[in-house]
């Protein structure tokens, strides 16, 4: 595993606040980090059941969409738009050796919003759309507390601010608009806002968790609170849930 260590985990620099290393794990004991994780994995599994128990399962019908060729042109130069803001990104880090942050949540909508954008329009698609909309909580947090202290490459910082201001104001009211696979659901509708909750929590603090420790890198602050993080402190998970 030592290539995967050299590309993905040894451009780190733990020096930095917030990135990681030793310093960062001793934030929170493991006695600590085992109980939040227990707790968030529950109360996730009760807003996943809760969800899915009012999930329709399609039975409503989709809502025309406005697709035609002018909306195809638009969405494939968003499309192409979008790939080389996350192309710029994902170059950045593996040029830094620090490609283990592609596993952060901002990455994973940006290659979602990809795929949408590429596949034909479905009900899978559709679900998994207005899943991720929810998703997009992560998004609002990078613009309102950015993280940009270890990015010091012409136009990286750039490339951070494009792309979370593209996955959240431009890429999902574009398809919306689009409506049909990319409709959200009713108001009163919670099915979709609690499934996300019972994906989301579990994802930050199991699976990234999980690597960030392994690693020792400060996965989507999951090991150690961010330098821009108002609540820094051991209780700061807490008021993250």
């Amino acid at each position: 595993m030592e290539w995967f260590h050299q590309a993905f985990i040894s451009g780190v620099d733990f020096s930095l606040p917030g990135n990681g290393g030793p310093e960062c794990v001793k934030v929170v004991s493991m006695q600590r980090r085992l109980i939040e994780t227990t707790g968030t994995s529950i109360i996730s599994w009760f807003f996943w059941r809760y969800g899915y128990r009012r999930f329709d399962h399609f039975q409503t019908p989709l809502p025309p969409t406005r697709f035609s060729t002018y909306h195809t042109l638009t969405k494939r130069l968003l499309l192409v738009i979008l790939c080389l803001v996350f192309g710029l990104e994902m170059g950045f880090k593996f040029a830094t050796k620090t490609a283990i942050f592609v596993l952060n949540p901002c990455h994973v909508i940006t290659i979602m919003q990809i795929v949408f954008m590429m596949i034909e329009p479905n009900r899978t698609s559709a679900f998994w759309f207005r899943l991720h909309i929810h998703f997009l909580c992560s998004s609002f947090l990078a613009l309102a507390f950015p993280v940009v202290n270890t990015r010091f490459h012409h136009f990286e910082v750039a490339t951070y601010w494009i792309q979370h201001i593209m996955i959240l104001f431009i890429v999902p009211p574009y398809l919306i608009y689009l409506g049909g696979a990319f409709s959200v659901e009713k108001l009163k509708d919670m099915s979709y806002a609690a499934m996300a909750t019972g994906v989301y929590i579990p994802y930050n603090t199991v699976v990234l968790h999980f690597f960030g420790m392994l690693t020792e890198v400060n996965l989507n602050s999951m090991v150690c609170y961010a330098v821009s993080d108002p609540f820094a402190g051991p209780n700061y998970k807490l008021y993250g849930v």
